[in-house]
């Protein structure tokens, strides 16, 4: 009985011993790392990320809350929409009034739109650098880069209405469409 006695009370003291060299081991870490000697100061500033919509004059002139108006190559056509009818608005521009590198998308709003899911379903909406079309995508695919303080290319928003379109659309007014830009921070591999 004596000898576990003895047992139980070195085994005790081993394990006081082990844990009081972790807490040393430990100490002399933490020391080694936060030591005066040793600091260095590290400060980091994040940006901020500011995008406007503007329009395409030499002052670059915000186009929030104004209505684009749509175009024809011909001056004095009238502009309605029948299947197949394809016209752009105006040109504009993205602007990044921020202090870092963005990454942005276009997408549409309809939110204020009566008959929008009707609207949807007639109409492919387009972006392109021309207001031919030639380098048209669709709106929901399109995305792009900009550097601080930098303004895009002109941009041509083309409405087309589908040549699968019925009957149902004729008469139909839509108003209340509007473009959206989303934008985020870039990766630092644009920078």
């Amino acid at each position: 009985m004596v000898r576990k006695h003895v047992n139980k009370r070195t085994f005790v003291i081993a394990a006081m011993v082990i844990l009081l060299c972790l807490v040393s081991l430990v100490g002399a870490t933490l020391a080694l790392f936060t030591g005066e000697g040793g600091k260095i100061g590290i400060v980091t500033t994040t940006g901020s990320v500011k995008v406007d919509i503007v329009d395409t004059s030499e002052k670059a002139e915000s186009l929030v809350g104004e209505v684009l108006n749509f175009q024809t190559s011909s001056s004095n056509k009238k502009i309605y929409f029948e299947p197949g009818a394809t016209y752009y608005t105006q040109g504009f521009r993205i602007k990044n009034e921020g202090d870092i590198s963005i990454t942005y998308r276009l997408s549409l709003s309809t939110d204020k739109v009566e008959n929008r899911e009707q609207f949807e379903q007639g109409f492919e909406l387009l972006v392109s650098t021309k207001p031919t079309g030639e380098d048209a995508i669709e709106l929901n695919k399109f995305s792009a880069n900009l550097k601080a303080d930098e303004i895009s290319e002109t941009y041509y928003l083309i409405v087309k209405m589908k040549t699968t379109v019925g009957n149902d659309f004729q008469g139909k007014a839509y108003s209340g469409i509007g473009v959206t830009v989303y934008a985020v921070q870039s990766n630092g591999a644009f920078n």
